[in-house]
């Protein structure tokens, strides 16, 4: 099958893939995967949402908000 006779993504796939992204952060889930499976995983998880034009998982938000925040430690820390 090609990437033009892929169908829509409904709604309820999309749930699923961010249920799946959130359970991956999880101790325990697929415990036999290496933390880079889980990665790798969580990444291809993204990046079919976004093609599909659906929202990122809350936690993936977040984060990539937070990486990009300067962090100005208070005054008279050393």
């Amino acid at each position: 099958m090609t990437a033009n006779d892929a169908q829509p993504m409904s709604q309820r796939q999309a749930d699923a893939l961010c249920e799946e992204w959130a359970l991956l952060l999880k101790m325990g889930y697929a415990s036999q995967w290496s933390p880079a499976q889980k990665m790798a995983r969580q990444d291809e998880i993204a990046a079919l949402l976004l093609h599909v034009g659906q929202a990122l998982p809350r936690g993936l938000t977040r984060r990539e908000v937070l990486v990009n925040v300067d962090v100005v430690p208070p005054r008279g820390a050393q």
